[in-house]
């Protein structure tokens, strides 16, 4: 008998749970959808201008890097929403957009090697461009950095510290994606960019007063 209403306590109680964590999964249901739509309008642009294929997964793989490291950036911000979003450990939902970004981002470049450019485009700095405009060249190997240290991170007290080249680094890129991208010729497409870069900057600055304030 005891056995019996513990039993049913157990499933009820359960029960309760697994419905709470789907009315709290339900609530960001918005936020998937605004995720799908931004995607979708992406793909829409890119496609209003099609090129040869090799030509298309570069512009795919650059644009969608782009938003995936924005997307990595933010979520830091929200550990515990992001929980709820993905119903996987923060860290894990975090890393697997850090690896998608990393893996886009290195696809962008190796499809100018692939079109005849040389290893040469893997050069930071580029001695017959203004460096400002291939920001983005640096930038790979900031967030290589970060991503490195982070993933060591037990073995360097102050990787945190390291980790915020990832802010730096996105701000390259965006401006790279601004002066040279081909998708962010659009008005549209401009003023997003800014808006994802002025949303970075403002993570930053949120996180590093936090941090002053825990230190305090």
């Amino acid at each position: 008998m005891g056995k019996d209403k513990a039993g049913k306590y157990t499933g009820q109680s359960t029960g309760k749970d697994s419905s709470g964590k789907g009315v709290s999964n339900k609530r960001f249901y918005p936020i998937y959808g605004i995720i799908l739509l931004i995607i979708a309008f992406i793909t829409y642009i890119i496609l209003q201008d099609p090129e040869e294929p090799v030509g298309m997964i570069r512009r795919f793989a650059g644009t969608f890097g782009y938003l995936t490291i924005f997307l990595a950036i933010v979520t830091s911000e929200y550990m515990a929403k992001m929980k709820k979003i993905s119903g996987l450990p923060f860290m894990k939902a975090h890393h697997n957009l850090a690896r998608i970004a990393i893996l886009l981002i290195l696809i962008h470049p190796l499809t100018f090697v692939l079109q005849g450019r040389g290893v040469q485009i893997f050069s930071p700095i580029s001695p017959t461009n203004v460096f400002i405009g291939l920001a983005g060249r640096p930038a790979l190997y900031l967030f290589l950095l970060a991503a490195g240290v982070a993933l060591y991170r037990k073995k360097y007290k102050n990787w945190r510290e390291v980790h915020y080249l990832n802010y730096l680094a996105f701000l390259l890129v965006s401006i790279h994606a601004l002066m040279l991208g081909d998708d962010f010729r659009l008005s549209i497409m401009r003023i997003f960019a800014l808006a994802m870069a002025v949303t970075v900057i403002a993570i930053f600055i949120h996180k590093r007063s936090a941090s002053g304030q825990k230190k305090r």
